[in-house]
């Protein structure tokens, strides 16, 4: 066998063996809390309840349905969901990096250089669980293909890949435009011009269809929810890499925290100048495309960013760093001249091993964050499993089975309680991201008043919702009483606690009712029936008729009463439109003597004056 031929297979076989140690020395105990959604979305199909997270609940809360599906299958091999995700998660990077060995020109000697700086990139290892390295693997394994003018091959990829994630459209879009311009090139040069694209676009088809038919058949729609829920999320200001981060701050963020890692980083940014400047194959050109219009859609759709979202750089990013490497040798051998090439090859490989020094000192910081833990970091993990994981078991083993648990991180805690779970960031019900998308954060919590509430109380802050402060809210206190709390040190936002709610929920009474104030209509309302914890929760129903003022303030009272209930709060009502409700609770005085008390709204502009108006009637029964 020649020296060639043993290239050709040691290379990959090396690039997938320093992926799977990257995973068993370092990365092994990584846990990202939001994949565990998709591994519950998975058990849930492996048990034969279909793909749900909560049973009997058809709601596509996960951005990724072949991905749970694969994990389904799989785990009658390896019941370990963290494990499993973990596994192919890393076999998809090891492959990611050969294929973009694989797109580089043979020539360069210095591509095995970009599959390793692929496999060493801790953004992608810091997504490891999603379904992110596998679905860029599958892009990228399309893009060769379609190097190789494999197109039918190419386009079952792609469909596979929207079916993994929706995002992969938009390089399937443009590979599209490739074989399109093609065909179109082709059209009096060749027969049967038209057969590349058809082939690519009724393979991409078959998987997009099925997706979709199933979709809409079991959801109602083949659309996640979360996309909803990231775009509210957006409004408030609740990102994952910090409050009101925009997509393209979320990208400096990233930029400066690997920079302030290792200052190497900079020589790959020059190395992406430099590559700029070379004429590029159109692999490589739509990689890079890609890149920027995955991060401008983002962009343009106001998602709330995540660490995640920007793995589609790096491909290009790395590509870009390759071709900007090769220059610097083919320039360095254009000066000194052909037969002394050693010095140029010497210069570029030391250029080479420096720039993998960047990835290799994050890893190091990486491992110390979960040794000890510390500040949190956009590029370094959370190290919040163990809390957690502790909170989930505790639910398991602590709640009845029919309990529901209320939560902001879903993920790991949803994964071990395996309760019915509603969370307040709105992935799982997509009226809680109505909700949130209309400023109302407090209905979610007034709504479904789950039978146990889990917060998390950054170290030294009051306990809150949103900015609301939860601990100070005189339902909240009425109802909920803590019963253990979990900590880890490493974790730096503090301690994990869980309420159980301690009184009933009970029947609420219908009334009709109607006011106007400029565009907004109050068209019903309905009142919980009191008992012994004198709590009521009352459930007002709107309708815009037309344009509203920017902000409103809602009150809710009771009347005539020795001590008059109140709830009062500030709305940004830019995003009101059509029907919904806003829940307000009120706790009433223990000598409200029995009969009817008028209920009263109040509306205006924060800040008044408002418009006050008697709705409907709260009864207080004899013998309370």
């Amino acid at each position: 066998m020649s020296k060639n031929r043993y290239t050709h297979y040691l290379i990959p076989i090396g690039l997938m063996l320093l992926a799977f140690a990257i995973w068993l020395l370092l990365m092994n105990q990584f846990r990202l809390d939001d994949s565990f959604i998709t591994y519950r979305y998975a058990q849930n199909a492996a048990r034969g309840w279909g793909l749900v997270y909560n049973r009997d609940d058809a709601v596509l809360s996960t951005t990724a349905p072949l991905y749970a599906i694969l994990l389904a299958i799989f785990s009658f091999i390896i019941s370990d969901f963290h494990m499993l995700g973990g596994l192919i998660g890393t076999t998809c990077i090891g492959l990611s990096g050969i294929f973009i060995y694989a797109l580089l020109p043979r020539r360069m000697s210095i591509r095995v250089w970009a599959g390793l700086l692929y496999v060493l990139s801790t953004p992608l290892w810091l997504s490891l669980g999603m379904e992110t390295p596998l679905w860029i693997m599958l892009v990228l394994a399309a893009v060769w293909l379609a190097s190789e003018s494999r197109w039918a091959f190419a386009g079952l990829l792609i469909g596979l890949a929207i079916f993994v994630r929706p995002d992969a459209a938009l390089p399937g879009g443009l590979l599209g435009l490739v074989v399109l311009s093609q065909a179109v090139n082709q059209i009096n040069t060749r027969w049967r011009w038209w057969r590349a694209l058809a082939a690519y676009v009724l393979a991409a088809a078959i998987p997009v269809l099925i997706f979709a038919i199933w979709g809409m058949a079991t959801y109602g729609s083949p659309l996640p929810v979360t996309l909803g829920a990231k775009s509210a999320q957006a409004i408030l200001g609740i990102t994952g890499l910090g409050p009101f981060v925009g997509t393209f701050d979320g990208l400096a963020l990233i930029v400066q925290d690997l920079l302030a890692q290792s200052p190497l980083y900079v020589l790959i940014g020059l190395l992406m100048l430099a590559g700029l400047s070379r004429r590029l194959p159109w692999p490589i050109v739509l990689i890079v495309i890609w890149g920027v219009f995955h991060l401008l859609t983002y962009a343009v759709l106001r998602i709330a960013p995540y660490r995640w979202y920007y793995a589609p750089l790096l491909p290009g990013a790395i590509l870009l760093a390759t071709f900007g490497l090769d220059k610097i040798h083919n320039w360095l051998t254009s000066v000194v001249g052909v037969t002394r090439r050693v010095a140029p090859t010497f210069i570029t490989g030391l250029i080479a091993v420096i720039v993998l020094f960047a990835p290799l000192t994050s890893f190091a910081r990486i491992n110390d964050y979960f040794v000890s833990g510390g500040e949190s970091r956009v590029m370094l993990p959370i190290v919040d499993w163990d809390a957690y994981r502790e909170v989930g078991e505790w639910l398991d083993q602590n709640t009845p089975q029919d309990a529901t648990v209320g939560v902001a991180e879903v993920g790991q805690v949803g994964f071990y309680a395996d309760r019915w779970m509603t969370d307040y960031l709105g992935l799982l019900q997509p009226d809680v991201a109505a909700m949130l998308k209309r400023g109302d954060l407090y209905s979610w919590l007034a709504e479904y008043a789950p039978d146990y509430l889990i917060f998390q109380r950054f170290r030294g802050a009051p306990l809150v919702l949103y900015n609301y402060v939860i601990e100070n809210d005189p339902w909240f206190l009425t109802a909920y009483q803590s019963v253990t709390e979990i900590d880890d040190p490493r974790y730096s936002s503090g301690p994990v606690t869980i309420f159980q709610r301690t009184i009933s929920k009970r029947d609420m009474i219908e009334q009709t009712a109607q006011m106007d104030y400029q565009g907004l209509r109050l068209v019903g309302l309905a009142v919980e029936t009191v008992d012994e914890s004198r709590t009521i929760r009352v459930r007002v129903d709107w309708d815009v008729v037309s344009d509203l003022p920017e902000n409103l303030h809602l009150a809710v009272k009771i009347l005539d009463m020795p001590v008059v209930p109140s709830f009062d709060a500030d709305y940004h009502t830019s995003n009101w439109q059509g029907t919904f409700s806003t829940w307000h609770t009120l706790v009433l005085s223990e000598d409200v003597p029995a009969g009817m008390y008028p209920l009263h709204v109040a509306v205006g502009p924060t800040g008044g004056p408002y418009n006050g108006q008697n709705v409907g009637w709260f009864e207080m029964p004899v013998g309370f």
